[in-house]
C-alpha cells in the first residue's frame, strides 16, 4: 500500500463528513503518512438531504469555497497531530467563470496565509455530473482566459489537478482536445491529470486482442488499452511537467483486475517512474466506514506490487510527491533483505472492530437548589425544572414560575462559537453545554477579528503586539457546523455574520453576498462588529472608526434593512479619563441609520476600560466630579435618552463584566433594574462566552450565572421579554411566544427535563434522581378534564444509550411515553 494519499476528499458533496480527527486516524492506521486534502469543488444545495450527487439526479451542484475553508480551519484546530502530514488543496475553481478564480484564491490565501499548496480537483469535463447541471465541457476557446490564475499558480509553484474525462463509449477520445489545449497553452504549469488520464465510468478501455478487432469492429471500440497507454506516453514525452494521478478504485475494476490489461499500465509506469502519483479518491461522507476507505486504498494500491523498485519508491513511497510539493522528505530506498524501516512508527493498525462493547458514559446527577443566590462557586450540580421548546410554541398554556428557579435566561443571544485563535469547544459539545444549561435559543457569532494562523494564542490580550484582523473563517465554520449537525433540535440557532470590517466598508456587501451565496437563507444577524474596542488596540485593531466614514456604510446598511437583519455593534462608551469619549461615534451611527435594527452590546458600551460609579459613592465635589469618568446615573440617563430617541435601538446585556462592574452592588444594580423595567422591550440576554477549547462547561455556566444575576430583580414583564426571549423572538421574527410568568405552583405543561449539570470530572457517577411528581401519588382513574397538575417527565436524553436515569413508577400515573398509534 502507498504511504501517500495524494487525492483525498475530506468532505462530501453534501451532508456531514467523517469527523476530521477520525479521518486522520483512519489514514494513520492504514499507514498513510502524507496526504493531500481536497475539498469537493461542487457542492449540493445546503437544503438538500443528499450526500452524493448520483443519488439525486436533477439536483444542481455548484462550485463552492465551503470545503476549502473547512479543511483549512480543521488543520489549524488540530495542527498538533503529526501524521499524516497534510498538503491543502484549493478545490473551488469554477472554470466556467475563470475571472472569479484569482480573487477567490486571494481571499482564501489571505484568510489562511501559507496554507494552500495545491489546486484541485478541478473539472474540465466530468460526465458524471451532467444530470446535476454541472461538469459540461468547458468551451475550448475559454482556456486562454485562464492566463491570470495559471500565472499565479506558476508564481507560487502550485500544481493543479484536473478532472478531464477522456471520452465515452461512443468516442473514446471525444474530450481529448480539451486537455491537449490546456497542456499546450500552459506547458510551464505543473498539471496533474487525475484518474489515470481521464478514465471514468463512462469509458472502459479494452485490450485490442480481446476485441477480436476487424476494421468494422474497430470503429465500434471507443478506445483500446493500447491506445490509452500510447496516448499517455506521448503526452508525458511532450509535456515534462505533466503528472498522472492513479486515484479511484474504478481503475482496479476497469484496468487492473485482469493481469493482461494491468501489465500494459505497469510497463507504462515503469517507463515513466517519476510522473505518477498515488491516491485513493476517497470521499469522506459520514456514513462511510474505515473499511470502506481501506478497500479503496487496497484497490488503488493493487498495481504497486507489480512495479519496479524505482517506480514503487517514487510513487508508493512518495518521492514523486515530495518532488512535486517541495516537501523536505526523501523516500527510503527499497531493500532486498528483510524489510527494515529504521524509523517505523508502528505496524499498520487494524480498524476498530464494529460491535465492540460500548461502555456507558457518565450520567449527569441532578438538581440545583431552589432560589439559588449568586455565589462565587463552580458548583452548578443542582438544577431546577426548566421549560422546553414546546412551552414557547404559539398556543401553549405553560407558565413560568420564577419563585423556584435561578432565573437564568433561556436565550443566549451572544455566543462566540469559535475563539480568536486556536481550536474551539467541539460544536456538538458546545450545543450540549447550552442545552444542559437550559438554553433553548442562541445566536452564534463568529469572532470578527482572528489572530494569525501561525499564532499559538487563543486570546488576543495574552499576545499584545500580535495583530488581529477581520475574517470570514468563523462564519464559514459556524454555518457548515450547523449544516453538519442540523438534526439536533435545541438550542435553535440564529447565525450571525461577524466578518464586517468597518475600516473597509466597501468590502462588506461583496462578502455578504459571498457568504449568503455559499449558505443561502442561513444568516439572519450581523455582529459583533467593532466601532471602537480599546481592548484590541495593542493588537493593531479596534481603533475608533473615522466618524466621517459612517455615511459610507449606506450600501450594506440598506441591504441589512432589506433583509431585516439586526446588526450588533461593539462601541466602547469611553475610558477612565473621559467616560463618554466615544459616544459621538455611536450617536452618528444611530442618527445616520435610524431605520436599522441596531444592538449596542455590553450594556451600551461598558468595558474593562470604563467602570461607572454611583454619584453618591464618589462623594462628588465639583473638583472631584471632573475626575469621575461617568456615573451610573449618567450612564442610565444616556441609555434612556437614546432608547426614547431611536425606537429600533436594542441593548445587549452580555458579558460577565457587567456583574463585576455594575450588578454586584445592590445599589448600583437597582438603577439598571429600574432602567430595564422602564424599557422592558428593548434589552436582550446573552453570555458573550468565547468557546475556546480549554474552557470548561462550568466556565460557561459561571458566565450565564453572572449575566443572569440581574434578571431575578426584574419585573415579570421585563423578565418574560428578556430572560424568556420575547424580545428576541420579536427582533428575529422567530415564530415563538415566551410563556407568561405564573404566580402559582410551577406548571410547565410540556416540560421536557431538568436542567442537566455538566459532567463532573473524575467524580463517581451515580444514577440520576427519579422524576418527581406534582400530581397526587397513585392517582386513581377519574372522569375529569383537569390535567393541570403533571409530574416532571423524562426527556429524550434519558433514553440515550449509556443513560443511567431510572423511572420511579410509585410517584407517577404510569402513562406511556410512546404513542405508536
Amino acid at each position: 500500500w502507498a504511504v501517500v494519499d495524494a487525492h483525498l476528499h475530506n468532505r462530501p458533496f453534501g451532508g456531514p463528513p467523517v469527523p476530521f480527527n477520525e479521518m486522520m486516524d483512519r489514514q494513520r492506521r492504514a499507514g498513510v503518512l502524507f496526504t493531500t486534502l481536497y475539498g469537493i469543488g461542487q457542492r449540493l444545495p445546503v437544503d438538500s438531504n443528499c450526500t452524493y450527487y448520483l443519488d439525486c439526479p436533477g439536483t444542481p451542484v455548484k462550485p463552492s469555497l465551503k470545503n476549502d475553508f473547512w479543511n483549512a480551519q480543521s488543520v489549524l484546530d488540530n495542527q498538533a497531530d503529526s501524521t499524516p502530514l497534510i498538503t491543502l488543496s484549493m478545490s473551488f475553481f469554477d472554470l466556467d467563470h475563470p475571472e472569479t478564480i484569482l480573487p477567490n484564491m486571494k481571499l482564501l490565501q489571505t484568510e489562511f496565509p501559507g496554507m494552500f499548496h495545491w489546486a484541485g480537483e478541478i473539472n474540465l469535463v466530468k460526465q458524471a455530473l451532467w444530470k446535476n447541471s454541472a461538469g459540461k465541457p468547458v468551451p475550448i476557446e475559454s482556456i486562454p482566459k485562464w492566463q491570470d490564475f495559471m500565472a499565479e499558480l506558476r508564481r507560487q509553484d502550485i500544481p493543479i489537478a484536473i478532472h478531464s474525462d477522456l471520452g465515452d463509449e461512443v468516442d473514446g477520445t471525444k474530450f481529448l482536445p480539451l486537455m491537449d489545449a490546456v497542456l499546450s497553452t500552459y506547458p510551464d504549469n505543473k498539471i496533474i491529470w487525475v484518474h489515470m488520464a481521464g478514465i471514468s465510468k463512462q469509458l472502459t478501455p479494452h485490450l485490442a486482442a480481446a476485441t477480436r478487432v476487424s476494421l468494422l469492429q474497430r470503429v465500434k471500440v471507443p478506445v483500446t488499452i493500447e491506445d490509452h497507454v500510447a496516448m499517455i506516453s506521448e503526452r508525458l514525452e511532450k509535456y515534462p511537467k505533466l503528472m498522472i494521478d492513479l486515484s479511484w478504485d474504478i481503475l482496479y475494476d476497469e484496468l487492473y483486475e485482469s493481469d493482461a490489461e494491468r501489465q500494459l499500465y505497469v510497463e507504462l509506469i515503469n517507463k515513466f517512474p517519476d510522473r505518477f502519483l498515488s491516491g485513493s479518491d476517497h470521499v469522506a461522507s459520514e456514513e462511510k466506514t474505515e473499511n470502506a476507505y481501506r478497500r479503496e486504498i487496497n484497490k488503488t494500491s493493487a498495481i504497486y506490487k507489480n512495479l519496479s523498485d524505482v517506480a514503487f519508491r517514487n510513487i508508493a513511497l512518495g518521492q514523486n510527491y515530495f518532488s512535486l510539493t517541495g516537501l523536505d522528505f526523501t523516500a527510503p530506498q527499497v531493500c532486498n533483505a528483510t524489510p527494515v524501516m529504521l524509523e517505523q512508527e508502528s505496524l499498520r493498525a487494524p480498524p476498530p472492530s464494529e460491535g465492540a462493547e460500548v461502555k456507558p458514559s457518565a450520567s449527569f446527577p441532578s438538581s440545583r437548589q431552589e432560589n439559588q443566590e449568586m455565589v462565587s462557586t463552580d458548583d452548578f450540580s443542582a438544577v431546577e425544572a426548566l421549560p422546553a421548546i414546546a412551552d414557547f410554541r404559539r398556543g401553549s398554556r405553560s407558565c413560568f414560575d420564577r419563585s423556584v428557579t435561578d432565573n437564568w435566561a433561556v436565550v443566549d443571544a451572544h455566543l462566540h462559537n469559535r475563539p480568536f485563535g486556536g481550536p474551539p469547544v467541539p460544536f456538538n459539545e458546545m450545543m450540549d453545554r447550552q442545552r444542559r444549561a437550559g438554553v433553548l435559543f442562541t445566536t452564534l457569532y463568529g469572532i470578527g477579528q482572528r489572530l494569525p494562523v501561525d499564532s499559538n494564542c487563543t486570546y488576543y490580550l495574552d499576545c499584545p503586539g500580535t495583530p488581529v484582523k477581520p475574517s470570514l473563517k468563523n462564519d464559514f465554520w459556524n454555518a457548515q457546523s450547523v449544516l453538519d449537525n442540523q438534526a439536533d433540535s435545541t438550542p435553535l440557532i440564529t447565525l450571525s455574520m461577524s466578518f464586517f470590517d468597518l475600516d473597509h466598508p466597501e468590502t462588506i456587501l461583496p462578502n455578504m453576498k459571498l457568504l449568503q451565496t455559499e449558505f443561502p437563507g442561513m444568516f439572519h444577524w450581523a455582529g459583533e462588529i467593532n466601532l471602537v474596542k480599546q481592548a484590541l488596540w495593542k493588537n493593531s485593531a479596534g481603533k475608533p472608526v473615522p466618524i466621517e466614514s459612517i455615511p459610507k456604510w449606506q450600501d450594506f446598511m440598506a441591504e441589512l434593512r432589506r433583509q431585516d437583519i439586526p446588526i450588533a455593534i461593539h462601541s466602547d462608551l469611553g475610558d477612565e479619563v473621559d467616560g463618554t469619549k466615544f459616544l459621538p461615534l455611536m450617536d452618528a451611527v444611530l442618527s445616520t441609520y435610524p431605520d436599522n435594527k441596531i444592538i449596542w452590546v455590553h450594556m451600551a458600551g461598558i468595558s474593562k476600560q470604563l467602570t461607572p460609579h454611583l454619584a453618591a459613592a464618589t462623594r462628588v465635589s465639583l473638583l472631584q466630579r471632573v475626575k469621575v469618568p461617568v456615573t451610573i446615573e449618567d450612564h442610565v440617563a444616556m441609555i434612556s435618552e437614546r432608547l426614547e430617541k431611536y425606537p429600533k435601538l436594542m441593548i445587549d446585556l452580555s458579558w460577565d463584566i457587567l456583574y463585576d462592574e455594575l450588578y454586584e452592588s445592590d445599589a448600583e444594580r437597582q438603577l439598571y433594574v429600574e432602567l430595564i423595567n422602564k424599557f422592558p422591550d428593548r434589552f436582550l440576554s446573552g453570555s458573550d462566552h468565547v468557546a475556546s477549547e480549554e474552557k470548561t462547561e462550568n466556565a460557561y455556566r459561571r458566565e450565564i450565572n453572572k449575566t443572569s444575576a440581574i434578571y431575578k430583580n426584574l419585573s415579570d414583564v421585563a423578565f418574560r421579554n428578556i430572560a424568556l426571549g420575547q424580545n428576541y423572538f420579536s427582533l428575529t421574527g422567530l415564530d415563538f411566544t415566551a410563556p407568561q410568568v405564573c404566580n402559582a405552583t410551577p406548571v410547565m405543561l410540556e416540560q421536557e427535563s431538568l436542567r442537566a449539570p455538566p459532567p463532573s470530572e473524575g467524580a463517581e457517577v451515580k444514577p440520576s434522581a427519579s422524576f418527581p411528581s406534582s400530581r397526587q401519588e397513585n392517582q386513581e382513574m377519574v372522569s375529569t378534564d383537569d390535567f393541570s397538575a403533571v409530574e416532571a417527565l423524562p426527556a429524550i436524553a434519558d433514553f440515550r444509550r449509556g443513560s443511567r436515569s431510572c423511572f420511579d413508577r410509585s410517584v407517577t400515573d404510569n402513562w406511556a411515553v410512546v404513542d405508536a398509534h
